[in-house]
């Protein structure tokens, strides 16, 4: 955990959905309501492109392929970065306490449990799909992996009702 001459570090799962930003709004409203401080780790994992396989009839190789793929992976990464963090601005949050890691992972579960224990964080933050029992079985849940295998606190932010 954090010293008391550092900030409480938080770390914040986005996938750039609306229910991620969800989570983010919630942080930010405990973090003003509380007039407190912290450390804000907003990581985004996220796939790398598959490697090209089998025949190509493309003019281009599939080492050249594969680049122009991760070159378009890393736009796409760069432009939720900027806006994940205007978002933040929006919210309030002072730039100097948040923090935008990114890293290519095939089980984001995993990466965000690996990054909790690396950074240290106090406490996990996510949105929640609302999948039902039937889809989290079939298809797994992030959420349901990091809960059941972070070894620290981990807050599932469901989205809200928009009626009401």
């Amino acid at each position: 955990m954090a010293s008391p001459q550092q900030p409480t570090v938080f770390l914040l799962a986005y996938d750039n959905s609306e229910n991620s930003q969800a989570a983010l709004s919630w942080f930010a409203r405990l973090n003003a309501e509380r007039d407190t401080r912290h450390q804000l780790v907003i990581f985004y994992s996220v796939e790398a492109p598959p490697l090209p396989r089998g025949n190509t009839t493309l003019k281009m190789s599939k080492t050249e392929l594969y680049t122009q793929l991760m070159q378009e992976s890393s736009a796409q990464i760069d432009r939720v970065r900027k806006r994940c963090l205007a978002l933040c601005q929006q919210l309030g949050l002072p730039a100097d306490s948040v923090k935008f890691i990114d890293k290519y992972e095939a089980e984001p579960g995993k990466a965000i449990v690996a990054m909790a224990t690396e950074l240290d964080a106090a406490a996990i933050l996510m949105g929640t799909r609302g999948l039902k029992r039937l889809q989290r079985t079939m298809l797994g849940s992030v959420s349901d992996y990091v809960v059941h295998h972070a070894h620290r606190p981990v807050i599932v932010v469901p989205l809200t009702d928009r009626n009401g």
